[in-house]
């Protein structure tokens, strides 16, 4: 994988295609889980695929703890790949964690998103309606089934699939001590064409708070997936629709 150093830590990411750019940012288990497979062999003909391994994960810089507010590094980390690699503007599709770091690279560079694909991602810094225990998981990683744990061990590595659970896990609890969104109560800021896809059984998040943030901001489209989980993008019953749903509106904002 190629790699450019940003900020403090070096940034590894791999391309697929050769048209406009897209940057697709992955969610708080990294690539190992809920990756972008399908949109590797479906979006490459028309997009030049970018897909980077946030700080902590993959092959970049190993580190040990996120802050509470590493959605917005992240956001920063992400808009240096994109000084580095002389692109100015492009289209993103973040998912989870991603979807809310993409919507923060959107408050920090309006002129530089084309277009916004915000995928099972979160408005509230406390996430009550969550089925998912964060403090068991990272009191005790190993508690993860196991067809995960081996996915995240072969691609983060035996020795530090651990801490990069962790690494999640604890920024989470951190949030959970704050009132208020994700956001800073900035979601006003963002002028990007936003296309919000959730599924209507996401462990992590309800439609209901999906509907609060399509209100938040104004240039903003929902559409709930009845059948959806979490990884629509993933997901066998959903990914092809997803797709072809996110291909439309990327087509829609050049």
């Amino acid at each position: 994988m190629p790699e450019v150093s940003v900020n403090d830590i070096t940034l590894h990411y791999a391309t697929h295609g050769h048209g406009e750019p897209l940057l697709l940012i992955h969610g708080g288990w990294g690539l190992s889980i809920n990756g972008f497979h399908y949109q590797e062999k479906t979006l490459t003909p028309e997009y030049r695929l970018i897909i980077p391994d946030r700080r902590g994960y993959g092959q970049s810089t190993h580190v040990v703890g996120f802050g509470a507010d590493f959605h917005w590094q992240h956001a920063d980390d992400l808009l240096k790949l994109l000084d580095a690699l002389k692109i100015d503007r492009v289209r993103v599709w973040g998912h989870s964690d991603g979807a809310v770091i993409g919507a923060i690279m959107a408050i920090l560079a309006p002129d530089r998103l084309r277009a916004l694909v915000f995928e099972g991602g979160h408005l509230y810094n406390r996430k009550t309606e969550s089925t998912f225990q964060m403090q068991r998981i990272y009191d005790d990683p190993d508690l993860l089934p196991e067809a995960a744990r081996v996915k995240l061990a072969q691609y983060h590595g035996e020795d530090r699939w651990q801490q990069v659970i962790r690494n999640w896990a604890g920024a989470w609890i951190e949030l959970y001590r704050r009132d208020g969104d994700l956001y800073h109560d900035r979601l006003a800021e963002i002028r990007s064409p936003m296309l919000i896809v959730h599924g209507a059984h996401d462990e992590h998040t309800p439609s209901t708070e999906m509907e609060e943030l399509k209100r938040r901001v104004p240039p903003s489209r929902l559409v709930i997936f009845p059948d959806g989980g979490h990884s629509l993008h993933d997901q066998r019953e959903t990914r092809e629709a997803c797709t072809q749903l996110v291909k439309k509106f990327l087509q829609e904002n050049p």
